[in-house]
């Protein structure tokens, strides 16, 4: 252990919690200083839905006490917003007047809701959803709410709906792509994802979205003058809460103020290193080639490679790879992986199964008799397999008849 190390990360979210756990005890720094801009411990933010439906607690999805932390020399400072870098000096300063200095520092600073510059947006009662804060915000009005608008239907915003329609609010969700979850879904598992929805009670409006939030008193709004796409035609719709899922802005102002390179993100190498010698990004707020990111799946990987580098271990370098994407709305589950939207322009062969009343789809995407995406939704027991043989390039060309019912057992030897 080097007793003058000290490695500094900014933000105390899903990426830092993961890579404090994949460093553990084995790291090599004196100590580890994380700043925390919320009051609260670290928690799932993964499991904000099901604490907005009520189906879990707080204690519940915060992972660690702070004997954990003491453990593994890990100080944690909550309700510390850092205000100034200086990557000449090595420190860093709050707005509490908190300055310490870094050996090695991580930007972990995440994103956050992204709400449309619509006018009546600065009310009280519009919100994002995104940290606990969020969560808590919704919870206080719920007794004195009767219907809740979700605007934007990806996996945030259909997550949010459910949420909010098992706390017994009515709900309306809706989203100017044709298409729910158009990002992951094409137009056949989206009209399943609308279905199940509305058996559950939720309203789901599609091609509209809200042009002004209207308020009687100026604080709180009350109704949306809505349009639809291709329409001339406005509607109103009476609603006690907005709830904005429109997408998400990674946090970069502190790191540019800095002096570090940022463009949508703050820019990092395959190492997850920064223009700034031994100062890193992670997680949401960071930009590899072109690319910024809202799941953990390649978060998790960059952890991987962020470890390594810590650890002064030989790092492999971190790359774009397919990942399986899960929703999961009171038992409808929905897993799209890969390249789901390719079709025979092309040059992909594309392989169905649907079963309407069951709520049941399958569809595979081939190219060269291997799959290159693959969507499941209802029946997900396949889809780890159908992500391996994606990731492993692997010819299909003997299982064809069979690879839309899953991996088939051989006959056992006489």
């Amino acid at each position: 252990m080097n007793t003058d190390s000290v490695l500094l990360i900014i933000g105390n979210g899903m990426a830092t919690n993961r890579l404090l756990e994949t460093l553990d005890t084995h790291h090599h720094f004196a100590s580890i200083l994380v700043l925390s801009d919320e009051p609260a411990r670290h928690y799932n933010r993964i499991m904000l839905s099901p604490l907005l439906a009520g189906e879990t607690d707080l204690a519940a999805i915060t992972p660690h006490d702070e004997q954990w932390y003491r453990a593994r020399r890990i100080e944690v400072f909550y309700g510390e917003t850092v205000m100034a870098v200086n990557t000449q000096q090595r420190n860093i300063t709050c707005a509490s007047g908190l300055t310490l200095s870094w050996t090695q520092l991580i930007f972990a600073t995440g994103s956050r809701s992204f709400i449309p510059s619509v006018p009546g947006a600065g009310c009280s009662n519009v919100l994002g959803f995104r940290t606990l804060q969020d969560v808590q915000n919704m919870q206080t009005r719920l007794p004195h709410s009767r219907h809740a608008t979700v605007v934007g239907a990806g996996l945030l915003g259909v997550e949010a709906a459910v949420g909010l329609q098992a706390q017994g609010l009515q709900v309306t969700l809706m989203h100017r792509n044709p298409v729910l979850m158009n990002r992951q879904l094409d137009s056949t598992a989206a009209q399943l994802l609308h279905n199940a929805l509305r058996q559950r009670g939720i309203q789901v409006r599609t091609g509209c979205g809200p042009e002004q939030l209207l308020s009687d008193n100026g604080q709180e709004i009350n109704r949306l003058l809505l349009h639809r796409s291709g329409r001339d035609t406005r509607q109103t719709l009476a609603t006690d809460l907005v709830i904005f899922a429109t997408g998400i802005i990674p946090n970069t102002e502190l790191a540019a103020q800095a002096g570090i390179a940022c463009n949508m993100g703050i820019q990092v190498n395959e190492y997850l290193q920064t223009s700034v010698p031994d100062i890193y990004a992670l997680g949401e707020c960071c930009e590899f080639s072109g690319t910024t990111y809202g799941l953990v799946a390649p978060i998790w990987h960059q952890v991987q490679v962020l470890s390594q580098m810590l650890l002064k271990q030989p790092a492999s370098p971190y790359y774009e790879q397919p990942q399986i994407t899960k929703l999961k709305v009171s038992g409808l589950d929905m897993h799209s992986i890969g390249d789901i939207h390719a079709g025979p322009d092309d040059g992909c062969e594309l392989m169905t199964l649907l079963d309407e009343e069951a709520g049941m789809y399958k569809k595979l995407v081939l190219r060269h008799n291997r799959i290159i995406g693959a969507l499941c939704v209802g029946d997900v027991r396949h889809s780890q397999w159908y992500f391996d043989l994606l990731m492993q390039a692997e010819d299909i060309s003997d299982q064809r008849l069979t690879l839309l019912f899953g991996p088939q057992q051989q006959p056992e030897a006489a």
